[in-house]
């Protein structure tokens, strides 16, 4: 399914994220005068796919499904994958400044990627799990932020070795149907206005830290987080 613009903002009108800007609670991210910027040149990446003279640009068929997707949503296979990608965030820049969506497809095609090479080394299913994912995202047409910067806290020491653990993401309970995770990521570009959140680790992990080495989706409005903004 490709959304437009008012899908687009209609789809937000639907979350419930818990947003702060400048210190002042949002109650609606679609209507907020201080985010329309980035809700609008968000916007404008749903209209150019829907438009017929950017269809060779802005759309792709995923080879894991043979669906047409938005290009932002795609896992790329080929050189003229990579450079409609380019041409396209062009085509958004020139309108907007910044195609902040392509983080989205980034972030897609390094799970691909990562999952598959982690299944062969471990003999796990995280692939097909995160394909399922991906063919879902897809056909509800999501904009997905990267959380990928963590807080840090002390530098010079790891993310096990932390004073305070929640200055990087970990897992704090494993779960029958899931995981429950806490701490902080820091510079996550359209943070207020997003669908979900890819979690992903900003560093490479030992054995130590092995709580937190951890990628998932997470909803923008899932419960206990928080969106602090400026």
């Amino acid at each position: 399914m490709f959304m437009s613009a008012s899908d687009y903002r209609e789809s937000l009108n639907a979350l419930s994220p818990t947003v702060f800007v400048d210190g002042r609670k949002i109650e609606n991210v679609a209507s907020e005068p201080s985010l329309a910027p980035g809700v609008n040149a968000i916007g404008l990446t749903y209209d150019i796919a829907l438009a017929e003279e950017h269809a060779p640009l802005a759309r792709a068929v995923q080879h894991t499904s043979g669906r047409e997707v938005n290009r932002l949503l795609h896992v790329n296979t080929s050189s003229d994958d990579l450079i409609n990608k380019l041409e396209l965030t062009r085509v958004v820049c020139q309108e907007t400044g910044c195609a902040m969506r392509y983080l989205t497809m980034d972030g897609i095609n390094a799970l691909f990627q990562s999952t598959r090479r982690t299944d062969e080394a471990c003999d796990t299913e995280y692939h097909e799990r995160f394909l399922s994912y991906l063919h879902s995202a897809q056909e509800r047409d999501l904009t997905i932020g990267i959380g990928m910067t963590d807080a840090k806290g002390q530098r010079q020491q790891r993310p096990g070795e932390q004073p305070n653990p929640d200055t990087y993401i970990r897992v704090v309970e494993r779960r029958g149907d899931g995981i429950v995770i806490s701490g902080t990521k820091a510079i996550v570009t359209g943070a207020p206005y997003l669908h979900e959140l890819f979690v992903l680790p900003g560093r490479a992990m030992t054995a130590e830290d092995k709580d937190f080495a951890v990628a998932c989706a997470v909803p923008i409005d899932a419960p206990g987080l928080k969106i602090v903004a400026r």
